[in-house]
């Protein structure tokens, strides 16, 4: 379940000590490499992971007519992700699974993280997204079966945060905050249930994703939430 969850975590990703290697928010050279610890709290116990991340370099794939090219950033646990850098942004257009022989294509391209005029106080963007931790508990997960996603409203909130991790301290780092509502049924008698999720991250200039932190709180008999954190522990650029 964690090496999953791992994975989503990086889905919804993508992406110095005090001193910096370039301006750059989310960087895309080949051979650069981080690695993160994860640490999930959930109702029924904490867990922890280390999962890292690697540019290996530029590709593409055809999906009917079309060829997507980007980045791709390769995880620890053999997923593939296609980045492009845009204009105004950096985008993940698509993805490969461990168990797939060729990369899909996102419906749509997902924004990772705004660039030039729109990477600014109060620019915001909204993107579906799936629980990291939330899940049904038995019986209700045979009834139920997968959660259905939901819409995060992302904002960014700062140009400016000093941020701590085990890799250094980090300077004028942008900080992008989201929430949004996870509805879904509980039974008859409770009707529909609201879940409010909470999710932050960090990038520093020059190295890029630093830290992220989920909430999604919510303790009953029929599901489970918890929190997960992500701190970057190394980075070879």
């Amino acid at each position: 379940m964690l090496n999953r969850l791992g994975a989503m975590l990086v889905a919804l990703l993508l992406v110095s000590c005090s001193r910096t290697v370039g301006q750059d928010y989310f960087p895309l050279s080949d051979g650069a490499a981080w690695t993160y610890s994860l640490n999930y709290v959930m109702p029924d116990g904490k867990d922890r992971k280390q999962l890292s991340i690697r540019t290996v370099g530029q590709s593409s794939f055809k999906t009917g007519e079309s060829v997507i090219e980007g980045v791709v950033r390769r995880t620890s646990d053999g997923t593939d992700y296609y980045v492009q850098a845009r204009e105004d942004g950096l985008y993940r257009v698509g993805k490969r699974v461990i168990v797939e022989t060729k990369p899909q294509a996102d419906k749509s391209a997902r924004l990772i993280l705004p660039k030039g005029r729109n990477l600014r106080v109060g620019y915001t963007w909204t993107l579906d997204t799936s629980p990291y931790v939330m899940h049904w508990m038995p019986p209700f997960i045979e009834a139920n079966g997968s959660i259905k996603p939901f819409d995060l409203v992302y904002e960014i909130a700062s140009m400016d945060d000093t941020v701590e991790t085990p890799a250094g301290v980090f300077e004028q780092c942008v900080r992008i905050d989201a929430s949004g509502k996870m509805v879904f049924y509980a039974d008859a008698s409770r009707g529909y249930q609201e879940v409010l999720i909470n999710h932050s991250e960090w990038y520093a200039p020059g190295v890029g994703l630093i830290k992220l932190e989920r909430n999604e709180p919510l303790d009953t008999e029929i599901m489970k939430g918890g929190k997960v954190s992500m701190l970057l522990t190394q980075f070879t650029p």
